[in-house]
């Protein structure tokens, strides 16, 4: 009887265990659920730019106190211009950006460099072709790797029929949870201090 009860009990353990993980299927592509993201989308007017920019310039600062204001005005506003011009969210492009780098223009690990973290042997080739960017000098100015980046990122998310989650993936280079839900973290702060103003 003592085994039946013990068996029984197991079951129940392994039961609850695997309902409460297949409650949250959202961790696993959190963009495609998110109601901060889905809001954004009527946010991104060209009325709603200067909140838009004040709200990444803010949440830059707090991510790396070093930066100066003028530097996170400056990345803010190349966010603004290259995500309005490739049609990409900014905020994602801003959540990305401290996912990648931590708002560090010289950022530099395994071959990937700058604030958007653009590895250089993947994609060297065609950039040279694409960009006027010559080197990884040149790769970490932060006009030139925000504008690089933000096109890769469109792409990846256009390849992938629009699917943020599975353009992430493209982006980071394989599936990773931990580094979509990471960017979500991210972009929710993003958009706190946004609707705040």
């Amino acid at each position: 009887m003592r085994i039946r009860n013990y068996t029984v009990f197991c079951f129940l353990i392994s039961l609850i265990f695997s309902t409460f993980f297949e409650a949250r299927p959202a961790l696993a592509a959190p963009f495609s659920t998110s109601r901060e993201y889905h809001a954004m989308l009527s946010g991104r007017s060209s009325r709603d730019q200067r909140k838009r920019s004040q709200a990444i310039e803010s949440y830059f600062r707090k991510a790396n106190p070093r930066l100066s204001a003028a530097n996170a005005s400056r990345y803010a506003g190349l966010i603004e211009k290259y995500a309005q011009h490739y049609k990409v969210d900014p905020f994602l492009v801003a959540a990305i950006l401290v996912k990648e780098s931590t708002v560090k223009a010289n950022a530099v690990s395994k071959g990937n460099y700058g604030l958007m973290q653009i590895n250089w042997k993947a994609n060297g080739s065609w950039i040279r072709k694409t960009f006027p960017v010559r080197s990884t000098q040149q790769l970490l100015d932060p006009e030139n790797n925000i504008r690089i980046g933000v096109h890769i990122l469109a792409s990846n998310i256009q390849r992938a029929g629009g699917d943020v989650d599975k353009g992430l993936d493209r982006y980071r280079g394989r599936s990773l949870a931990s580094y979509r839900n990471s960017v979500m973290r991210y972009y929710s702060a993003i958009y706190r201090l946004f609707a705040r103003r």
